[in-house]
């Protein structure tokens, strides 16, 4: 049996849940050191510099998802897109649709807030996730994402 899932805005005490979620997909991914805790991610999506918005898939009362976005400007259109800095569905969930079920309640708050794109990356040797994408109608981009920080970023600021 399907199960139902519902999506929704992630509330100030679904912070641990956001967190664990977005730890897991760090170690999934063998990222060393996952970096959150309900604090931080309490500060990044309701303190006074909030950045991040999280849609939230439960079964139940469980949390099975996540995508975490933030806006962007977007110059090949002069205006505010939606970055989707993460997608997470938990493994004994993912035949589930929820994957689908998030990005399709993502792009609708895209489309009623207004944002002209929405942009991710995902690392190549996830192939599933590509396929994943490719299958709701995204495309490659072509672009390179590239990152600086540690050394290299006091040095480049220096």
């Amino acid at each position: 049996m399907t199960p139902d899932i519902i999506i929704s805005h992630a509330r100030p005490e679904d912070s641990v849940h956001v967190a664990d979620m977005s730890n897991a997909l760090h170690v999934e991914l063998d990222y060393d050191n996952p970096p959150h805790t309900t604090e931080s991610i309490h500060e990044m999506m309701f303190g006074p510099k909030a950045l991040i918005k999280s849609l939230i898939a439960w079964d139940r009362r469980s949390a099975v998802g996540q995508a975490i976005v933030q806006p962007f400007y977007n110059p090949d259109y002069s205006k505010i897109g939606l970055w989707m800095t993460e997608l997470y569905v938990v493994p004994d969930m993912r035949s589930e649709k929820v994957g689908n079920k998030l990005m399709k309640a993502l792009g609708k708050y895209a489309l009623d807030h207004g944002y002209i794109s929405m942009w991710w990356s995902v690392l190549h040797r996830n192939q599933a996730a590509c396929r994943f994408y490719e299958r709701l109608g995204a495309r490659n981009s072509g672009a390179l994402q590239y990152e600086i920080d540690g050394d290299e970023l006091k040095n480049l600021g220096q």
